[in-house]
């Protein structure tokens, strides 16, 4: 199903200036070199617009040792203004391929979501490949959630109204960590899923038949992605983890509202799983964004586009959740 529009003009010019730039790909070089130079690109954005403004921002360790073994995830933790009696809690996990990204790179995504949803956000600081590869991302994220679910009340959140969110690579460990927790209690309430991505075992060979020039993530992306976090453990790519898209049951999911854009070699495998949550029982809306490239999300002061796409989710969400939640309830 074809999505695709012109890409939104702030966009493209954003694309042209990195191609004039010759900016490389986005994991060439070693991961460090890699991660500096999304570091410098955050910092020359920030410099240009304000951070959102929430009402309290705090550093914590997420405990938990329900697997038998003692895991501690970094994580912040973003309370909005006024701090309601009674808020939804957003379990977030950043994109970056599970390679590149942080709690303080995506500052500003994790602001915006607190202030616009009026939610508690838990912003989770997962270890990062190659030093770190499969499964250690996934397990980060299932133990930062079940201490966000039994710590709901400290948090100031709403044991009804707990959810997970990622972008990318985040959508993948947000999706994987609702199927893990599926049929636990409290039941996560729902899951925001933009431009997600999740099959690691995709096949790229056919996304370059289709199509190239994918701004922001190509083909070749995806294969180093696979490349640094599968590690010696490519030969699980189609398992469930760390390939949701795959999983044999979807039934009893939480409700999910999935974002795709039309410039992302992505697009088609979002509406695939949604398809199939779909067909699994589980309520999907789904967001199609077709002049939008695959990083639209953090793009909220660069394009006016970017913006609107950004605030139309996070207002949908919470509408979503109350939703579903007195659906459910």
């Amino acid at each position: 199903m074809n999505v695709e529009q012109v890409l939104d003009p702030e966009l493209a010019a954003i694309v042209a200036l990195r191609a004039a730039a010759g900016v490389p790909p986005p994991f060439s070089g070693s991961p460090d070199e890699a991660r500096e130079r999304m570091r410098r690109a955050v910092v020359a954005a920030r410099e240009r617009a304000p951070l959102p403004i929430v009402g309290a921002v705090e550093d914590a360790i997420a405990v938990d040792d329900t697997s038998g073994a003692l895991v501690r995830v970094p994580v912040r933790v973003y309370r909005p203004i006024g701090r309601p009696t009674s808020m939804p809690t957003v379990v977030f996990f950043h994109g970056g391929g599970f390679v590149l990204g942080s709690v303080e790179l995506m500052d500003d995504i994790a602001r915006k979501l607190c202030r616009d949803m009026g939610a508690v956000v838990v912003s989770v600081d997962y270890r990062l490949a190659p030093e770190h590869p499969f499964p250690a991302a996934h397990e980060d994220a299932l133990a930062a959630t079940r201490w966000a679910i039994r710590c709901v009340d400290q948090l100031g959140g709403d044991a009804s109204r707990i959810a997970v969110a990622g972008e990318s690579a985040g959508a993948n460990l947000a999706t994987s960590t609702a199927l893990a927790l599926r049929g636990c209690k409290p039941r996560l309430a729902g899951q925001l899923l933009v431009v997600p991505g999740v099959d690691m075992a995709r096949d790229v060979a056919a996304i370059e038949a289709r199509r190239r020039d994918f701004p922001m993530l190509s083909p070749n992306d995806l294969r180093d992605i696979v490349r640094l976090y599968m590690g010696e453990a490519v030969v699980h790519a189609a398992d469930c983890p760390p390939s949701p898209l795959r999983a044999h049951d979807l039934r009893g999911m939480p409700p999910a509202l999935i974002a795709v854009a039309g410039h992302d070699p992505l697009c088609e495998e979002g509406l695939t799983y949604a398809a199939r949550l779909k067909a699994a029982g589980v309520p999907v809306e789904v967001y199609r964004f077709g002049d939008m490239f695959h990083t639209f999300f953090g793009m909220f002061e660069a394009s006016a586009s970017a913006r609107r796409a950004n605030d139309m989710l996070c207002q949908a969400f919470v509408s979503w959740l109350n939703q579903h939640v007195l659906l459910t309830t």
